[in-house]
């Protein structure tokens, strides 16, 4: 698993006009990947230490997760500057800080009891396994998306999912294109029609002079 992308859960995207969701076709569980190779039990990561907070080792952390709140389910998480270099560590306490840019976690781990403990594992992303995460009908992860198949609501195939790109307003989606450019489109309902991640597939409508 790449540590170049993030694995926040979010939701399919919304058409704000009709208040519907464009369909994310999961055939009963919308955890599974659409990729073959992908074990259960890889690990997602679900949040940033951004700063020690006060002085007996809790953690401020950014969640990258569409609820905060499935922090207070997770009985131990891993630590590290990637998946791969993680360490294990005992959830103590779960509780949350409101600011202007959203809900911020305050971690406490059993084995992070100072704040000197808590600064070495500050600017290291935090992980769960995968089978930790519970999901409503209409979430995803955005792993699951990478590898898809792109192909338009006329019927022509674009590419694949290379990457996605995070962005205050929305996410963006990298294209690979079979003749060898890139496509970017946002995530809004606008442009992504569909996602089966049974069949590996996402329906976009391009608008005028996007696929020139």
């Amino acid at each position: 698993m790449s540590d170049r992308f993030h694995f926040p859960v979010l939701h399919a995207p919304t058409d704000a006009s009709a208040g519907e969701s464009v369909n994310a076709d999961a055939s009963g569980d919308a955890a599974s990947s659409n990729d073959a190779d992908q074990e259960s039990g890889a690990l997602v990561r679900v949040g940033f230490v951004f700063r020690p907070h006060g002085v007996h080792g809790e953690l401020k952390v950014k969640p990258e997760t569409s609820d905060p709140e499935q922090f207070e389910a997770f009985e131990q998480v891993q630590v590290g500057a990637d998946a791969i270099s993680v360490q294990t560590f005992t959830v103590a306490s779960v509780r949350y800080q409101q600011t202007k840019r959203g809900t911020t976690v305050i971690l406490r781990l059993d084995e992070v009891d100072s704040r000197d403990a808590a600064e070495k594992i500050t600017k290291q992303s935090v992980f769960v396994d995968e089978e930790q995460l519970t999901f409503d009908e209409e979430e995803l992860l955005i792993h699951d998306m990478i590898g898809m198949a792109v192909t338009t609501t006329e019927g022509d195939a674009l590419g694949t999912v290379a990457n996605i790109l995070e962005h205050p307003a929305h996410l963006t989606v990298v294209v690979h294109r079979h003749d060898g450019g890139e496509l970017l489109l946002p995530f809004v309902a606008d442009f992504i029609h569909d996602l089966d991640l049974e069949q590996g597939q996402m329906i976009v409508e391009l608008i005028e002079g996007m696929n020139e």
